[in-house]
């Protein structure tokens, strides 16, 4: 029991933390660059989906955007939530700096050394791109062209990774023939992915 509620200490710690780096608010990427994953979306994929449990795992995933998208540092981060934390954090951090193409395209390149950690928070988001792009409240500002460059680069990338989880394999490779189908059926394209 004392196990439960330090890890429901570290995430409460975590959520409050981003709450005060984000202003209660979800991180905002580029206009239309990206869907931003919802971060309690991405605990329950871990947990739920992935039968993921380790509280580490799941405040890096809380973390992620935070030394991208504000102004924390990665020695911001060590000293609240550790050094494994800050690690698996500074591993999914992108330089903003970068075009999105670029960055996408380092991903993959860097995908297969990632921790383990790193790599099943990627995937998690993918996946929850993955439904957003597929669901009816598909971010407006995607073009077709936009959602079937994601689907192809989330399959490279997910196929960079190895068998980290095969349950979340499984979760992405239907959901991204489900968001294939809903962006067909919506747009009458005959290509949509591969």
């Amino acid at each position: 029991m004392a196990i439960m509620s330090k890890s429901t200490s570290l995430i409460d710690k975590a959520l409050a933390f981003c709450a005060g780096k984000f202003g209660g608010a979800q991180p905002v990427g580029d206009a239309g660059a990206w869907c931003v994953p919802d971060r309690t979306e991405l605990i329950r994929i871990l947990q739920e989906e992935g039968g993921e449990s380790d509280p580490f795992l799941t405040v890096a995933a809380l973390l992620r955007q935070t030394i991208q998208l504000t102004s924390t540092s990665d020695e911001e981060i060590a000293q609240a939530f550790g050094p494994e934390v800050s690690m698996v954090v500074a591993e999914l951090t992108e330089n903003v700096k970068f075009s999105l193409a670029t960055r996408k395209a380092l991903r993959i390149l860097v995908m297969p050394s990632l921790s383990r950690k790193a790599k099943l928070v990627v995937l998690a988001e993918i996946i929850e791109t993955v439904r957003q792009i597929g669901s009816k409240t598909a971010p407006k500002s995607w073009s077709l062209q936009h959602k079937q460059d994601y689907f192809v680069w989330s399959e490279k990338a997910v196929a960079a990774m190895g068998n980290i989880n095969p349950t979340l394999f499984a979760v992405f490779a239907a959901e991204i023939e489900n968001s294939k189908l809903a962006v067909k059926s919506r747009t009458g394209s005959a290509k949509v992915g591969n």
